[in-house]
């Protein structure tokens, strides 16, 4: 965490806004109607990939810019895909007693990063790749997820404007986590 708020310093700026303008662009429509709802669904999923792209450009001190989050919108259908089935199966998941909700998603939470640095990977192994870079590592990542909650409770106590300084970090750390992981990953396969 301290590791991603150093790195965040010169960004904190641009990057609470590249937040600002996901949380607009998914949660607004939402709350309109029925077509808002699909609106915002369609728009999520690329976003996403648009914020871990935008954001592993700050670890990787790439050059930086809110126009990294249309670039989610380029592998369009298979990020679609992608986010269809987390959504449906982390859903399923808390149905059926919520910690494999919570397990669904933690496995697959790394999917997004992966077709951000890997973009010609399939739905199907980029899946597989998340779910295989997180094994062991889920109650790690659960614990680094729940971390920040103390630091958004303060954000919406801060008129809500808080949340979008608690993002970026959050979302940095949670890309520090992924560089992370595949170094254990590389680790594991030298042995």
């Amino acid at each position: 965490m301290r590791k991603s708020r150093e790195k965040l310093q010169p960004h904190w700026v641009f990057a609470s806004l590249a937040c600002v303008i996901y949380g607009l662009l998914v949660g607004v429509p939402s709350e309109l109607n029925v077509f808002g709802e699909l609106l915002s669904f369609l728009l999520a999923g690329p976003l996403q990939l648009g914020m871990c792209i935008y954001f592993l450009n700050i670890l990787y001190d790439r050059p930086v810019t809110i126009g990294n989050l249309a670039e989610g919108f380029k592998p369009l259908v298979k990020i679609l895909l992608i986010y269809l089935i987390i959504s449906v199966a982390t859903i399923l998941g808390l149905i059926l007693l919520i910690i494999p909700g919570f397990i669904i998603a933690l496995g697959f939470s790394m999917t997004f990063y992966l077709i951000a640095e890997n973009p010609e990977l399939s739905v199907e192994d980029a899946l597989k790749e998340s779910w295989a870079l997180t094994d062991g590592y889920k109650w790690e990542l659960f614990e680094l997820h729940l971390r920040f909650i103390p630091w958004y409770i303060l954000g919406v106590i801060c008129l809500v404007v808080g949340i979008f300084v608690v993002m970026p970090w959050h979302y940095l750390t949670v890309a520090n986590y992924y560089d992370y992981l595949k170094g254990q990953q590389h680790k594991t396969q030298e042995v």
